[in-house]
């Protein structure tokens, strides 16, 4: 009888040990997800110190137009239906504020394909979007499909 009561002892002990390990997991896990950078902005840099982000700093508002011209890609039809996250590259024009995306995607053609008969070849894509305040006005990919209306240029 003796022996059942160490045994269940060296039991509760090991239940609390463990106990205590998930709640320090959990409490960790929370301090990271609170110190975490802000999601959507994986490439989000601090201000230098003594350097505050100014909302009317130029650079503050190429890099949100760069992040939202490469975005508007990644949403448009085109990407969901078989573009690869890992080939997509952005780069700003600063002259003109035209971004340039380019991208791979598994098949030929644009738009949702979904139903059609398509090419299974890796077809490269770049697309000029022009952003003005806070809305893309011109989306062309490839100077071939307007993004904004889904359709070819003529």
């Amino acid at each position: 009888m003796a022996r059942y009561y160490r045994s269940v002892k060296i039991m509760d002990k090991t239940l609390i040990v463990l106990g205590v390990l998930v709640l320090a997991g959990i409490g960790l896990t929370a301090a990271m997800v609170v110190t975490s950078p802000a999601q959507g902005s994986p490439n989000a840099v601090p201000p230098a110190p003594g350097n505050p982000v100014h909302p009317n700093d130029p650079t503050v508002m190429q890099n949100d137009k760069l992040t939202m011209a490469k975005q508007f890609v990644m949403d448009d039809a085109t990407f969901q239906f078989d573009g690869m996250a890992d080939t997509v590259i952005a780069a700003l024009d600063e002259g003109t504020g035209i971004a340039t995306i380019e991208f791979t995607s598994r098949t030929a053609g644009y738009g949702n394909r979904s139903g059609m008969i398509v090419a299974e070849v890796l077809t490269a894509h770049k697309a000029a979007i022009k952003i003005s305040g806070n809305q893309v006005v011109s989306a062309v990919m490839d100077e071939k499909w307007d993004m904004l209306t889904q359709k070819e240029i003529a």
